[in-house]
């Protein structure tokens, strides 16, 4: 977008090139409009921000066909957001969450265990470093799977 905005400007004052100038300065709104555009998609789906995720969730855990009696796998937890919904949500329920956690996603097991506390869930979560490719657990171990936003992983 600065680079848009500095093109606009060379081309009006220094080129003399209106057309050039005007189509710069239609780029460099397009991109301000998408920035502002994606910064309020980024606080919609933030917690504590529109709330986007919450709901998300709990359409999720709505549609999942489980009574919230047994145990309940979510694969890909990130945060932990899910698997402590899950949680919140069927009080009886034990959940695993499992996650790959690579270095670049900034947040692991101990987040996880810490917003659980937080909130009120840690006796009733319990989170694993896994992979979603290769699930380490035998068939059968949990009466629901359920996954949100993990499909960047998955091959």
């Amino acid at each position: 977008m600065a680079l848009s905005v500095v093109l606009a400007v060379l081309s009006f004052t220094v080129f003399h090139i209106a057309a050039l100038g005007v189509l710069f300065s239609v780029a460099a709104a397009a991109l301000l409009a998408l920035l502002v555009w994606i910064t309020w998609i980024r606080k919609q789906y933030a917690f504590g921000g529109g709330g986007m995720m919450e709901r998300v969730h709990k359409t999720v855990l709505a549609h999942l066909n489980f009574d919230g009696q047994g145990s309940l796998l979510e694969v890909g937890c990130g945060s932990g957001a899910l698997s402590i919904r899950a949680a919140l949500t069927w009080p009886d329920a034990e959940v695993t969450g499992i996650d790959y956690w690579g270095a670049a996603y900034g947040y692991g097991q101990a987040m996880c265990e810490k917003n659980a506390a937080s909130e009120g869930a840690a006796a009733r979560c319990v989170f694993k470093h896994g992979d979603a490719n290769k699930l380490d657990f035998p068939d059968e171990s949990f009466d629901a799977v359920v996954s949100n936003y993990v499909y960047h992983n998955v091959c």
